[in-house]
């Protein structure tokens, strides 16, 4: 079962940057990290994909100054991103994705909601 993301009020504080966006071209992929195993025989937890550098393509600024393109970080997670993948990217001050699921893991009404647009 997934963990729940993080509640936006928690997340959006650190958010310099929140776009509406659609990933473009991935850039760069991390090294890939070692499965881990509960036990022995077990099937793997807390598989993470590496992380990745991403370009987006801004269709919208929802908070932080204007820009059409950005180059970010998607850290180690659980979730790769790919190209096509869009929506509500929250973005921190050193142009790393927020959020535990990326563009999924707040839908853009409800980013809008709270930065109350």
């Amino acid at each position: 079962m997934a963990i729940p993301p993080e509640p936006i009020e928690d997340v959006l504080p650190d958010a310099v940057l929140v776009v509406d966006a659609e990933v473009i071209e991935v850039l760069s992929i991390g090294p890939a990290t070692p499965k881990v195993h509960a036990r022995p025989g077990a099937t793997s937890t807390g598989a993470k994909s590496p992380s990745q550098k991403v370009k987006l393509k801004v269709k919208r600024v929802l908070h932080g100054p204007k820009t059409t393109e950005l180059v970010v970080e998607k850290p180690e997670a659980g979730y790769a991103l790919r190209v096509g993948n869009h929506g509500p990217f929250l973005i921190d001050a050193s142009n790393v994705i927020l959020g535990r699921y990326g563009p999924d893991s707040y839908s853009l009404e409800k980013v809008e909601k709270a930065l109350k647009l």
